[in-house]
């Protein structure tokens, strides 16, 4: 088992070493979104690094201007035939807490701060942005 991991771990580091490599990414994220709690950002985050399997400590190397295709085509290049259905867990995680189809608005381009700025929307709109969190 270790013998398989350490591979994978190895594999995971070189590939998205332009990602793991920054500083933290948490002034980007206040800067975008100043309105925004660390808690808001952080749980948004978390969703998004618990769907592609990233480590905690990986929470702040992205940016909302990162891509998430340009993410996954970092992990899965074009031509890979199988992966570990990290866009679909996303889209479930993010539509369970958010409550948003962002099925409907998905497109090429997306970023993270567009799907944050979406699920931001919606609580908003549902009222609880005065009460963050909402009720899970």
């Amino acid at each position: 088992m270790i013998v398989m991991v350490i591979p994978g771990t190895l594999r995971e580091h070189r590939i998205m070493r332009q990602f793991w490599h920054r500083s933290c990414t948490g002034f980007a994220w206040r800067k975008r979104f100043p309105q925004a709690s660390k808690v808001e950002i952080r749980e948004f985050l978390d969703i998004f690094i618990e769907a592609f399997g990233f480590a905690e400590r990986r929470r702040l190397c992205f940016t909302p201007d990162d891509r998430v295709m340009d993410i996954y085509h970092t992990l899965y290049p074009p031509g890979t035939l199988t992966d570990n259905m990290e866009l679909e867990s996303l889209i479930q995680d993010l539509q369970s807490r958010y409550g948003v189809d962002f099925l409907g608005s998905w497109r090429e381009e997306i970023t993270l701060g567009d799907l944050f700025t979406q699920g931001r929307a919606s609580v908003a709109y549902q009222g609880g942005a005065g009460n963050w969190p909402p009720p899970l």
